[in-house]
C-alpha cells in the first residue's frame, strides 16, 4: 500500500490526503470490492494528513495504512456509511464484523472533491486506472459493488466479456438505477466475479430493500 501510494503521489502530483483518498482500510484479499466514483470533500476543508477534517469530523480511520485492521466503513461516523451498512450488514447475515476483514473499499478515482464536477474526473480516473487494477489483483473479488457507477463501462476498463444478468432497473419516482448484474473476468485475476450496481447509499440507500438488492445479489454469489 505504502509503494502503491508513493507512486500515485509522483504520477499525480499531489503529496498530501488531504487533496486525494486510496484507502478504506487494509488492501488484501477480499470477498468483496466496493467502488464508489471518488472521494468525497473539499480539500481545503480536510486537515493535514486527512485524519480529520478540519471541523472535527472524521476523514480517515488511519493517518498511515491501517496496519491495526482500522475500517473507514466502520471506524467513521459518514452517512454513506450508514446506507452501506443497509446493504453490507445483511449480505454477511447480520455479522457486521465480517465488513472489517472482508470487504475493500475505494474509488474509480482518488483525488477528493465536494462534488464530482469539481475536478476532471476523466483525467483523475485515468491517472488511478492502473493503481485500481493492481487493488483488483490484490483483492480478487467475487463480488464487485458499484456505487452509482456503470456496470458496463467498469467492465470495459477492469474486466473482459461482460454477460449480462440482469438488465438495468431504475426507480420511477427518483430516476435513479437501482439494480443491474453481469458477469466478468476481471483482468489480473483468473476468477469470474459478478458486478453489481446498486444506488448510492448516502442519499438511495431506501432503495436497497425496497427492491430486495440483498436477496438478489444472494442468488448470485456465494460469500
Amino acid at each position: 500500500m505504502q509503494d502503491l501510494e508513493q507512486r500515485y503521489q509522483a504520477v499525480s502530483g499531489l503529496q498530501d490526503r488531504a487533496f486525494y483518498k486510496i484507502f478504506y482500510g487494509p488492501v488484501r484479499p477480499a470477498p468483496i470490492l466496493l467502488l464508489g466514483i471518488n472521494p468525497g470533500g473539499d480539500p481545503s476543508e480536510v486537515a493535514e494528513g486527512a485524519l480529520k477534517r478540519k471541523d472535527g469530523q472524521d476523514s480517515a480511520a488511519s493517518a498511515a495504512f491501517y496496519e491495526h485492521d482500522e475500517c473507514d466503513l466502520l471506524d467513521c461516523n459518514w452517512p454513506e456509511n450508514t446506507g452501506l451498512k443497509k446493504l453490507l450488514v445483511p449480505l454477511f447475515a447480520g455479522d457486521e464484523s465480517r465488513i472489517r476483514t472482508e470487504v475493500v473499499k475505494t474509488n474509480l478515482a482518488f483525488r477528493r472533491s465536494k462534488k464530482k464536477t469539481g475536478i476532471d474526473f476523466e483525467r483523475a480516473k485515468q491517472e488511478a486506472t492502473p493503481f485500481l487494477s493492481e487493488i483488483i489483483g490484490r483483492v480478487q473479488p467475487r463480488l464487485v459493488l458499484l456505487t452509482s457507477l456503470d456496470v458496463a463501462s467498469f467492465i470495459d476498463s477492469f474486466g473482459s466479456v461482460m454477460e449480462p444478468v440482469v438488465a438495468q432497473e431504475r426507480d420511477p419516482k427518483v430516476g435513479q438505477i437501482v439494480f443491474e448484474a453481469a458477469r466478468t473476468t476481471l483482468r489480473g485475476t483468473a476468477s469470474e466475479a459478478l458486478v453489481v450496481r446498486v444506488a448510492h447509499a448516502s442519499q438511495f440507500a431506501w432503495t436497497y430493500a425496497r427492491y430486495d438488492v440483498v436477496r438478489r445479489i444472494q442468488a448470485l454469489v456465494t460469500l
